[in-house]
Formats: C-alpha cells, sequence, structure tokens
C-alpha cells in the first residue's frame, strides 16, 4: 500500500460523523446492593445527580445505543425500580424507599452504579440536581416539544434552542387518545430503547387555566397529574393510538360553546387585536374516559389486560380470570400425579431452578390447598416475577384465610371476574359491600374444587354474616352442601347456626350449636363461643356449665387463638353473672389485665352491677392495684362516679386523674359531680354549662341548693320533671304558689289556711266574735300544723 492510498484512507475515516455506539449493560444481585453496569468501547463522559423521581445518568455523548430492556432480568425491583431511557443520553433511575446510589469507574469505560439500601453518605456528589450545559434542569431536558422520529446520530437541538424558535405549524392530522383494544399498536415504533415522547400527551391536556380562575389545590393536581401522565409516557407505560371516534360536525360544535370555549389557548399568541383567532379543537372525550387504559410493569406481569376490558366500579383494570383458575391448575386431578408433574419441572437442563416450573408447583399447592407449602416453594426458589406476589397472597388466604397483603386486591370485589371471590377472601372483614359482584363471587365460589369450597366456604360465609348479607351467606352455605356429605362439616353447620341467629330462630340456632358441641369434635370450641357470644350479645348470663367448659377448653388450646378467645369468654361471662371476684381474679392470673376491651368492659360492669363490698374490695385491693392494669375512659368515668357517689371523691379525683380532657356529655357530668362533691359549686356549674340533657338540670338543682338558690332548685327540678321533689324545694323555699298547686294536700291545706286567715284591725275594739274566729283559725291551723309535723321528712 503506498503513501497515497494511506492518506486517502484516513480522509474517508475523518470526514464520516462519529459511529454511535452499543453500551452493553449488565446488572446482579448482591446481598447488600444491586450493580448496574455500563460497558463502553472508549471511555466517555458522564453525569449523575438527582431527578425528580430519583437520579438521572446523563452521557455527553448523546449517539450512545442504550438498551434497558434486560436490567431486571436479574435484580429484583426493590432498590432500583424502573431504568428507563428519556432522552438521547439521558438516562431515569427511579429507586425505592430508603435507597441511594454510588457510582464510579472501575476502568477506563466501565462505569458501576452501585443501589445500596438506607440514605446517601454525607456530601455524596450525586446528591445534588442534574443540570444541562444551559442551565435548565434536566428533567425539562427531557421533555422534547414535538413529537418526531428519533434519529441516534444528530444530537438533538437544545431546549434553549426550541423555545427560540417560532411554533411551527403542525399539519392536521387524526386527533390522538389512548387506546382500547388490547391488540392495539402505536404507530410510533420505538427507536434504539426510545419511549415515545411526552410531548404527545401534553396535546392531549386541556389548556391550563390560571391560577386566579380556579383552586390552587386543583391547580398543584393538575400540574402533578401532567408530570406523572408525562413520565409514564416517556417509560412506555402510556401509548397512544389513533383510532378515535369521527370527530363531531364544527357547526354543531360552533352552535353550542361550552365554558371551556371562553378559556383563552396558551399556544395563542396574537399581537394584534385585529388578527383572527385561531379556532381551538372540541376535546370530544367521552366522559367515562374509555379512551385511557393505564398499566404498570405489574399490571403487564399479571396480564391485567384482559381480552373484555372488564373494570371495576371505580374504574381500575380487573385481575384477569387465568390469575385465578386453580381447576386449571389441577384442583381436580390426583394429587400424586400432579405434585410428580410439577416437580419434575422444577429445574430446566441445566439444573437451574425454572422460573415457569416453580410458578407451576406453587399454583398446584393452592389447588390442593397447601398454602403453606405453596409460600415455601416460592421463599425457598427466591423466585421474582411479577405474578409471585399474588400468588403469596393467594398461598396465605388458603393457609391462613386472609391475605398477608390484601391492598394488592383492592376494588377487585366490584370485578366480573374471579378476582371478586379472592378480594372477599383477602381481608378479615367486609366492610362496604355496596359495590360488590355477587354474581361473578358466587360463580367463583361454585368453581372450586369441592376440598376448597368445604375449606374456605365457611370462613367466607362468616364474613358476609359480619357485614350483615344474610342472603349471600345462605347461597354460600349452600354451595357448600351440595358437595353432599362430606361438606357437611362442623363449620358448615356453626354457619348454619348463625344465619339461623340473623334470621331470629333462636332456638334452632341453639339445637345447632349443642349439636356440635355434643359432638366433641374440633368444632366444639368455636360451638362453645358461639353460644357464650350470643348470651352475651343479648344481655343474657351464659350458664356456669358453659363456663366451666370454655375454661377447660381454654386450659387445652392455651398459648392459640382459640384458647385465648374462650378464655376471655369465660371471663366475660363470670362478669355477665356478677361474680367480679373470680372474673377479675382469672384476669390477673393469666395475665390479661393489659387488655383494655376485656378490662374496661369488667370495670363498667362492676360500677354498674356490683354491690358496695365488691366495688370497694377491687379499687382499694384488686384491679385497681395492678400495675399493669389498662382500662379506657369510660370505664374511668364510671369508676370514679360511683366513688363520687359512694362519697370517696378524693379517690374518684385520683382516678380521673390520668384521663385528658375530652369534653364530652359524660365526662363534664362526671368532673360536675366530683367538683360539687368537693365543695366547688361554681366549677361544677362551668362544667354543665350548656349541657341540656335531664341529668344536667337535676345536678343544676343540686348546685342552686348548695348555693342556697331554693327557688332555682325547685324550678330545675319541675324541668326534669320530679314534681315530688319540686313540691318539696318550694316547700322550703316558702314558694307558696308552687306549694298550692304541687304540694300534698296537707301543704295546700296549710297555704289555704294562711292566705284566709285575714289579720285584726288594731284600731277597732275587740269584740266577743272576732275572738271566737281568732280562737277557731288558731285550732285549724295548729290541727294542720300537728298534720305536717307529723309526715315523713320529703327533704331533697
Amino acid at each position: 500500500m503506498n503513501a497515497r492510498h494511506i492518506f486517502l484512507a484516513l480522509a474517508l475515516f475523518v470526514g464520516q460523523p462519529t459511529l454511535a455506539q452499543q453500551v452493553e449493560i449488565r446488572s446482579g444481585e448482591h446481598p447488600d446492593y444491586s450493580r448496574l453496569v455500563f460497558e463502553t468501547e472508549t471511555p466517555q463522559a458522564w453525569t449523575l445527580g438527582r431527578g425528580p423521581d430519583g437520579y438521572l445518568l446523563r452521557f455527553d455523548n448523546r449517539a450512545l445505543r442504550l438498551d434497558l430492556g434486560d436490567v431486571f432480568d436479574r435484580i429484583p425491583r426493590r432498590r432500583l425500580t424502573d431504568a428507563a431511557l428519556v432522552a438521547p443520553g439521558l438516562v431515569s433511575l427511579r429507586i425505592g424507599p430508603n435507597a441511594h446510589v454510588e457510582a464510579f469507574e472501575l476502568r477506563p469505560g466501565l462505569l458501576v452504579l452501585d443501589f445500596r439500601t438506607g440514605p446517601a453518605p454525607e456530601n455524596s456528589p450525586f446528591e445534588t440536581a442534574l443540570q444541562s450545559d444551559a442551565g435548565i434542569s434536566a428533567e425539562e431536558e427531557a421533555l422534547p416539544t414535538r413529537a418526531e422520529p428519533v434519529r441516534p446520530d444528530p444530537a438533538p437541538p437544545r431546549a434553549v434552542d426550541i423555545a427560540a424558535q417560532p411554533p411551527t405549524p403542525i399539519p392536521e392530522t387524526p386527533a390522538v387518545r389512548l387506546p382500547i383494544d388490547v391488540g392495539l399498536t402505536s404507530t410510533l415504533t420505538p427507536s434504539a430503547g426510545m419511549k415515545p415522547p411526552v410531548a404527545m400527551v401534553e396535546k392531549m391536556l386541556e389548556p391550563e387555566i390560571s391560577s386566579a380562575e380556579t383552586d390552587p389545590r386543583v391547580a398543584a393536581m393538575r400540574s402533578e397529574l401532567m408530570k406523572q401522565i408525562g413520565r409514564a409516557t416517556a417509560q412506555g407505560l402510556l401509548e397512544p393510538a389513533l383510532d378515535l371516534p369521527a370527530q363531531p360536525d364544527p357547526t354543531q360544535a360552533k352552535a353550542a360553546p361550552t365554558a371551556r370555549d371562553a378559556l383563552p389557548d396558551p399556544g395563542q399568541r396574537t399581537e394584534e387585536s385585529d388578527q383572527a383567532e385561531t379556532p381551538v379543537a372540541e376535546d370530544d372525550t367521552p366522559p367515562d374516559w374509555r379512551n385511557m387504559r393505564v398499566e404498570t410493569s405489574m399490571d403487564r406481569g399479571l396480564d391485567i389486560v384482559s381480552g373484555d376490558g372488564a373494570l371495576a366500579a371505580d374504574g381500575t383494570r380487573c385481575l384477569s380470570d387465568d390469575n385465578f383458575d386453580v381447576i386449571g391448575w389441577g384442583g381436580e386431578r390426583d394429587p400424586g400425579d400432579l405434585l410428580a408433574e410439577k416437580r419434575s419441572a422444577l429445574l430446566d437442563m441445566r439444573d437451574t431452578t425454572d422460573p415457569s416450573g416453580v410458578i407451576g408447583l406453587a399454583r398446584a399447592y393452592i389447588a390442593m390447598g397447601f398454602g403453606a407449602e405453596a409460600r415455601a416453594v416460592l421463599a425457598a426458589t427466591a423466585t421474582e416475577t411479577p405474578v409471585v406476589p399474588l400468588l403469596r397472597e393467594m398461598a396465605a388466604i388458603v393457609d391462613t384465610g386472609q391475605a398477608n397483603h390484601p391492598e394488592l386486591f383492592d376494588s377487585q370485589i366490584s370485578c366480573p371476574t374471579r378476582a371478586a371471590l379472592w378480594a372477599a377472601l383477602a381481608r378479615p372483614e367486609l366492610r362496604d359491600l355496596s359495590d360488590f359482584n355477587r354474581t361473578a363471587l358466587l360463580q367463583s365460589f361454585s368453581e372450586l374444587p369441592i376440598h376448597l369450597r368445604r375449606h374456605l366456604g365457611p370462613k367466607l360465609a362468616e364474613r358476609f354474616l359480619a357485614a350483615g348479607d344474610q342472603a349471600t351467606a345462605l347461597q354460600i352455605r349452600n354451595a357448600v352442601a351440595r358437595t353432599g356429605v362430606k361438606g357437611q362439616t362442623t363449620d358448615l353447620t356453626l354457619i348454619e347456626a348463625q344465619i339461623e341467629l340473623a334470621r331470629g330462630s333462636v332456638a334452632r340456632a341453639d339445637r345447632k350449636i349443642e349439636e356440635v358441641i355434643s359432638s366433641g369434635g374440633t368444632g366444639t370450641a368455636d360451638a362453645l363461643a358461639l353460644r357464650i357470644e350470643t348470651a352475651l350479645s343479648r344481655d343474657q348470663m351464659p350458664s356456669e356449665d358453659s363456663l366451666a367448659l370454655a375454661e377447660s377448653l381454654a386450659f387445652e388450646r392455651r398459648g392459640t387463638a382459640s384458647g385465648t378467645r374462650l378464655l376471655t369468654l369465660a371471663i366475660r361471662g363470670h362478669g355477665a353473672r356478677a361474680d367480679f371476684e373470680t372474673a377479675f381474679a382469672m384476669l390477673a392470673h393469666h395475665g390479661l389485665e393489659g387488655q383494655t376491651e376485656l378490662s374496661s368492659e369488667l370495670l363498667r360492669e362492676l360500677a354498674r352491677r356490683g354491690s358496695d363490698e365488691e366495688f370497694m374490695r377491687e379499687v382499694y385491693l384488686g384491679a385497681l392495684t395492678l400495675p399493669d392494669i389498662s382500662f379506657d375512659a369510660e370505664a374511668r368515668l364510671a369508676v370514679a362516679d360511683r366513688l363520687t357517689a359512694m362519697g370517696f371523691q378524693d379517690r374518684g379525683a385520683k382516678v380521673l386523674q390520668p384521663l385528658a380532657p375530652q369534653g364530652t356529655p359524660r365526662e363534664r357530668l362526671v368532673r360536675a359531680r366530683l367538683a360539687l362533691a368537693q365543695g366547688s359549686a361554681g366549677e361544677a356549674q362551668q362544667y354543665i354549662a350548656g349541657l341540656d340533657t335531664p341529668e344536667a338540670d337535676a345536678l343544676r338543682a343540686l348546685i342552686a341548693q348548695r348555693q342556697g338558690d331554693l327557688k332555682s332548685a325547685a324550678d330545675y327540678l319541675g324541668a326534669v320533671g320530679d314534681a315530688a321533689a319540686q313540691s318539696a324545694m318550694a316547700w322550703r323555699a316558702r314558694d307558696w304558689n308552687d306549694v298550692e298547686s304541687l304540694g300534698k294536700p296537707n301543704q295546700r291545706a296549710f297555704v289555704q289556711t294562711r292566705r284566709d286567715r285575714e289579720p285584726a284591725d288594731l284600731t277597732m275594739e275587740p269584740s266577743l266574735a272576732v275572738a271566737r274566729d281568732a280562737l277557731g283559725s288558731s285550732e285549724i291551723m295548729r290541727e294542720r300544723l300537728k298534720a305536717l309535723l307529723d309526715q315523713p321528712s320529703t327533704q331533697p
């Protein structure tokens, strides 16, 4: 090769533009961190800093080709939750809660990012916001103004240059909306790992409204929503489609203007007043938003986008039926054959765990009712795929009767799919049943294998009974009963008893409960608990035999939830029978005084029904002297009120001392009685100021009497409706008008005699007739006074 050939080759090489390099991206999981490695053929300048949702990594070479599609094949979405290319050379890294990133170059051309748990080190250079060369934040730089195909070779214009250019007319194209159909794909094909630009979403949003014309909270929410939709579009979570319905006739739209027409278009800037305005396109988005679908990577992994486009009542996409196909997972197959088949598929040809085999084995365990085994398989293999969280919750439901994270099934109870059934099974309580899909739930329950219906049916029916839906509970019971003789379990019999109780058929319910108790099987404890709970809820006293049996079974099952339940019911039963000495002794012996609800119930019953001897024993020597006793405000008020009524106001004040003022009517009355007993009538009157109740008026009468205002005391007693006490107070106040109308016959006669007696005229000479009249009147007065003095005292 001569010198001329070499010169020509060098000239050709220099004249060509820089070729785009493919960046090799590798990921790996370690105990303390998740690692992401960017390897290039030649060293590249890079910058790492904070972004809107985590970190932003920018390469100065915008022509680098970065493919982030395989990042999460080897690491979970825990420390690093998302990675996306939002602009040429700009990578968005979203991190999990309480995580940070550390970056370093292992060698030239090998950039290492370690995502670690915990706060970032002090003075970390990567915690400052990433800024572009022109001083514009990287977030703004990542938002292109027009939806143009990405060309990796030429560098895109800077944001400042775009802002300086006049707006370019956009050719008329069909309006853009988000897809309804599952099979519809966007005409914008991502190039070199790029996502659809955010500017397309901005064009679909309504014009901005100035802060003066709307609530600032609404404006802030709208701004945040635009930001999130733009980011989701940049990550490929939202995809535009070009299948909007036909646009309406512009003349009709013009004839029927809306309030939106009066708003200025922020993209229009007219320099002269006589310039014609560009017409604004009408927003014809359907009111039900059917042209919008929002999905996440979790949704795609769960196959949440079903073919029928099922939606929950609040618009949430429903989980598809394939995620709950228990029959298809082998629910009715021979267990031995099923397990042999699934276990053989657990490992691949290289003897490594096959994720699909793990999922298949876990589903087989769930279908057979082995929830603990399914969770153990998922935990032992450390399989992390989008469907695994759902399988964990289903396994927990089968094993324990409820999900560990029921929020995964939020809103699914209203879906027309099998998800409605598992959403009802996920939570221990069903609160709002206004939107639940009964048809889908019952159909899905009837599809379950017989053994799962027998296992899950009683728990599900019990939850609907607790929620007040007897009809659904009865239908679930019938679905279990249709399984035959094997379906007639003690759990089902107890559900039938609860249904009878809900209907008011106490006798039938008692017979079914007695049937289970007499059998002596595993359902005896639950049946006995139901019997005692029913008696307590009806303010009836449980029998001594029931309480003795409950104590015996509680001892056998000590340390379990069933044993604790029976022990608690036995203590409550003794309290209902007014055997407070036994109840509080059991409470202290078993260390249950710290249970606020139980201790409070016993103390309230003691203050209401206990004898003076029992009450004083527990106050000074028993329950209230326990160091760990815990009871609520109502119990404190009841005990303090009883102590005040018995004359132990100092002890009552000590009981109330830990209670912060709450201002409830009950508390104000108790504190007023205590203040009055301590001699503070004015303070007592302040406590009940503004209370308009008979109890408050009766207390006001006592306060007025203590202050010497007997007339007001009589009036308050009259307001209460206690005529006898009002009459007695009026007699003490010498209110003869009230005595004459309300007093006893002797009192009214005395008042009448007193009024009929005319005073003697001292200017006239006394006569024999006048003297005789005076003697007669005095004799009548003496007789009536004697009758008044002979009657028992009725002073209030």
